[in-house]
């Protein structure tokens, strides 16, 4: 999967974003080398287009993002960007 919908909890909006990199898995280790997706699973998504900015001024390209469902089971990817 190459998009998970990520929901900011400020702004309670939904955003389908690029999936950039896995960053952890809690599930295993070997599941974070490989790329596996999980509940729980700590992803850095390209949030580039939601025009956020740094207080320098500049555009912040990624952020992290944790998966709040089974994706094995859903066949999407739910995740709740960490602010």
């Amino acid at each position: 999967m190459t998009k998970a919908n990520v929901t900011h909890p400020e702004l309670q909006a939904t955003f389908q974003l690029e999936i950039l990199g896995v960053k952890k898995n809690p599930s295993s280790a070997l599941y974070t080398t490989l790329g596996v997706i999980t509940k729980g699973t700590i992803l850095e998504v390209n949030v580039s287009d939601l025009g956020l900015v740094t207080p320098a001024g500049k555009v912040v390209w990624g952020k992290y993002a944790q998966v709040t469902n089974n994706p094995e089971n859903d066949g999407c990817i739910n995740a709740l960007l960490l602010v």
